[in-house]
């Protein structure tokens, strides 16, 4: 139904709009792109609505924690539990996510610079700080920068510390959502809600 919508739409825009689309927001749903890449006379270029996007990251940390409930990490402790990967950590990844595709949604490369701060933030201990890609000055987000900032860096301690064990697990799933391939994809911010 979607795709012969999608069809239906597309070799219609010319004679009744002169119009050519190009490009349509999709949900990641790969059976519209298929069919529609079986149409030679179909040119067109797919965005990643921001919203499912961010959902995705939510769901593979979900994911992630399910699947590695039981098993011992690096550090010999489960995944979840008490300043590990709670339900209220996948939030809060998830919304910065989201948050940096939308606010950094004309240029891949700006995108992958807000994207990866997520990690190095919460990877960063009182021995090891990785706030190198926070941004910088007093108005920052990150407190750690702020204390930079105002000279107070050396006073600065690290709250609620997500283990590196926890943070081993999470990377690849940040590096492969701010992927190249995928940051393209939401170049300009788009969404399905209107």
């Amino acid at each position: 139904m979607e795709v012969d919508g999608m069809k239906e739409i597309f070799q219609r825009s010319v004679p009744q709009r002169n119009a050519k689309y190009i490009k349509y927001i999709g949900d990641g749903d790969t059976k519209p792109s298929q069919s529609l890449s079986k149409d030679s006379t179909i040119f067109y270029r797919k965005v990643e609505c921001v919203g499912h996007i961010q959902k995705r990251m939510g769901a593979r940390l979900r994911k992630l924690k399910t699947m590695n409930r039981g098993k011992k990490l690096s550090d010999g402790k489960s995944i979840s539990g008490k300043n590990r990967l709670t339900d209220k950590f996948i939030d809060t990844i998830t919304t910065y996510y989201g948050n940096a595709i939308r606010q950094n949604n004309s240029s891949v490369s700006d995108m992958r610079q807000a994207i990866w701060p997520i990690y190095c933030h919460y990877r960063s201990t009182d021995e090891e700080p990785m706030h190198h890609f926070c941004p910088i000055g007093d108005t920052s987000w990150c407190k750690y920068q702020k204390a930079v900032a105002t000279n107070s860096a050396s006073l600065f301690k690290h709250k609620n510390i997500v283990p590196i064990a926890v943070m081993d697990e999470i990377k690849p799933i940040i590096a492969e959502l701010s992927a190249p391939k995928i940051a393209e994809k939401n170049v300009g911010g788009k969404t399905q809600k209107r």
